[in-house]
């Protein structure tokens, strides 16, 4: 399972250092973030980076008002009405010369948030697809599902969209899931079993899965062989927001914490925590694994006091995201049973380490994985009764 690069606000310059450290990438344009005339620049220097791109249509409220995507010219200025019938023609065509134009590796099509599965959701959903294919012909299709919490919290629905998708002549999906309660670590286990079923079933027609504004949580998308996840610096790009596709107006000074991201424990600190780690000789336990060591947070472990290092923001999320990305590459292993057991074992060192640092009064607040570890495993549990003996004899052909 790869990492692809979520653009948002000012990441560019982190996605280009990202396709430095590892010599490849893929790296996901965010068009409510770079201007029409600005779009060719960056995917060019993506290029030059040994990356490839693909462009997020993020047509997922079209009733909203987003000033920066309504500069494009494939965003609808008027008849929402029509487009939600369908009407996606001028939507699709506009697309396709952004695409070809930026140079896409696959053309992501767009597709609305919605909160209901039927025949209708499915037609439209059908002529989205056609229009790509006489647009575009010679270009992977991976059409977008955007869904509701309410529609992820229900399984009948979720199977629905497997039986359609059979159906759909594209090469694969980009899933987009709402949080529900706006969490950010989810603390259901059936939305998480749902994105894993719903991800399953897609694989096993042999169509590629790309599950967009994700976070660690989704590490074990790789039980469902999954080809990636997509992350990003802040939080609006790990976790998928309504209110981040809508302009606002009043924005407030930015107050944000700096977060360290704990590999091993699935969990991230505020640096004052790390503080008090290192008082009480516990900071090594923190400290990433080997495979994982990186410029970014090595100044914290240099024997100084983590708040006086430095580490900014600007750092926590390359760090992340260079975590992450080795996280991904390492989740995937020969068979479905070893896999399996490689996340879990991955579940129970956090948790063994979460539970130590937590009696030290270490904790991450409302980032840390001490409840998650038990909602995983409980996902884990629903998808492998359902999934195990099917992905166990198609590990190696989906």
């Amino acid at each position: 399972m790869e990492l692809f690069i979520q653009m948002g606000h000012n990441t560019r310059k982190l996605a280009m250092e990202h396709l430095e450290d590892f010599g490849s990438g893929t790296v996901i344009l965010s068009p409510m973030n770079i201007a029409p005339n600005k779009i060719k620049d960056c995917s060019d220097e993506v290029h030059r980076k040994n990356g490839t791109v693909l462009v997020d249509p993020q047509l997922y409220y079209p009733r909203k008002i987003q000033k920066k995507l309504s500069e494009y010219a494939f965003w609808p200025q008027d008849d929402i009405t029509a487009l939600e019938s369908g009407h996606f023609d001028k939507v699709v065509q506009e697309l396709s010369y952004l695409n070809r134009n930026i140079e896409a590796d696959m053309f992501i099509l767009p597709s609305n948030t919605t909160k209901r599965i039927d025949e209708v959701w499915n037609k439209v959903q059908r002529i989205i697809i056609q229009s790509a294919k006489e647009f575009l012909p010679d270009i992977e299709r991976i059409h977008t599902i955007a869904l509701s919490s309410d529609v992820v919290n229900d399984e009948v629905q979720m199977e629905r969209i497997i039986s359609f998708v059979e159906e759909w002549d594209v090469e694969g999906v980009y899933i987009v899931c709402e949080h529900p309660q706006k969490y950010y670590l989810v603390d259901k286990p059936l939305w998480v079993s749902n994105i894993m079923s719903l991800t399953a079933g897609i694989k096993r027609q042999h169509k590629k899965v790309i599950v967009g504004y994700a976070n660690h949580q989704l590490l074990c998308m790789a039980l469902t062989k999954c080809d990636a996840i997509a992350s990003g610096n802040f939080l609006n790009l790990r976790w998928f927001k309504p209110e981040h596709f809508e302009t606002i107006e009043e924005k407030q000074p930015s107050r944000r914490a700096v977060w360290y991201y704990c590999p091993q424990a699935l969990s991230e600190y505020k640096i004052p925590f790390l503080d008090i780690a290192s008082r009480m000789n516990l900071l090594n336990r923190m400290e990433p694994p080997k495979l994982m060591k990186n410029l970014y947070s090595d100044m914290l472990f240099s024997g100084s006091l983590p708040t006086s290092t430095g580490f900014s923001e600007k750092l926590a999320c390359r760090h992340y995201l260079y975590c992450l990305r080795k996280q991904c590459q390492g989740s995937v292993r020969e068979t479905y049973k070893e896999t399996k057991d490689a996340y879990l074992a991955m579940l129970g060192t956090a948790e063994q380490l979460l539970s130590g640092l937590g009696d030290k009064g270490i904790r991450g607040q409302d980032r840390d994985f001490s409840e998650i570890c038990d909602v995983n495993r409980a996902a884990i549990s629903a998808f492998d009764m359902a999934y195990q003996f099917p992905l166990s004899k198609e590990w190696e052909n989906i």
